[in-house]
């Protein structure tokens, strides 16, 4: 009996080192996505993603195997239904990194990371570990590779909102034209719209393009129109 004891309990240690296993991998996998966030300054960084890959192995691994011993012929449990919630529950820190300022939002891949991460997370507690550890590959390929400021942002072509502000009338065709040829030459930009608007003895040019690049700097035009008061570009 003592010996059967101690097999049992045995097992059920290996077991559980088993399942430690996989929430240590995934929060490997959490720290590599965490640390390219960190690494760009974002408000979701390394102990954001570690944290969330951890807790979602955890959630899966007890959604698995945390209830198995009340099972049996008059008790049933749905295994998927903690899974289900932790989903629904990411989409509350997820939309707590997202951020609108001045026409723009921004901290939507983070937040879309941080949901890949409870996915890498809920795959390796299921012991999917190739699935999980390729998808954690793929997440930081893209967002080093297509991210804000990656290695290929030429290939990103995104709608900007660009508003010049400048005093006086006689320079507006000029302006609009050199604001239109610059966009177009510099960041191949497909200018959507343009609209000038009156704002008492002051002007706004309104530019609407697809470009090239997240960021858009035209600010040498103040040096070929002096008039130029303000550049806004979003």
């Amino acid at each position: 009996m003592d010996k059967a004891m101690t097999a049992y309990f045995a097992s059920g240690i290996v077991q559980e080192l088993e399942w430690m296993a996989r929430i240590l991998l995934a929060g490997l996998c959490g720290c590599a996505i965490g640390y390219e966030r960190e690494s760009r300054r974002k408000t979701a960084g390394l102990r954001t993603h570690v944290l969330v890959a951890v807790s979602s192995a955890l959630m899966i691994v007890l959604s698995k195997y945390g209830f198995s011993d009340v099972l049996g012929q008059y008790v049933r449990l749905d295994p998927s239904r903690i899974a289900a919630g932790t989903v629904a529950a990411i989409g509350f820190l997820g939309s707590g990194v997202i951020f609108a300022r001045n026409k723009s939002v921004s901290g939507v891949t983070t937040s879309a990371g941080i949901w890949a991460t409870l996915g890498v997370g809920m795959a390796i507690g299921a012991g999917m570990y190739v699935l999980g550890i390729a998808t954690t590959l793929l997440v930081v390929l893209v967002e080093i590779f297509l991210g804000r400021r990656g290695k290929l942002p030429h290939i990103i072509r995104e709608v900007h909102q660009i508003e010049i502000e400048y005093l006086g009338s006689e320079h507006t065709g000029s302006l609009a034209a050199r604001a239109c040829e610059v966009l177009e030459e510099k960041y191949e930009g497909h200018i959507l719209r343009s609209q000038i608007k009156h704002h008492g003895e002051s002007m706004s040019l309104h530019i609407m393009v697809k470009a090239t690049g997240r960021y858009l700097d035209i600010s040498g035009l103040t040096e070929e129109y002096p008039e130029i008061t303000k550049i806004s570009v979003g």
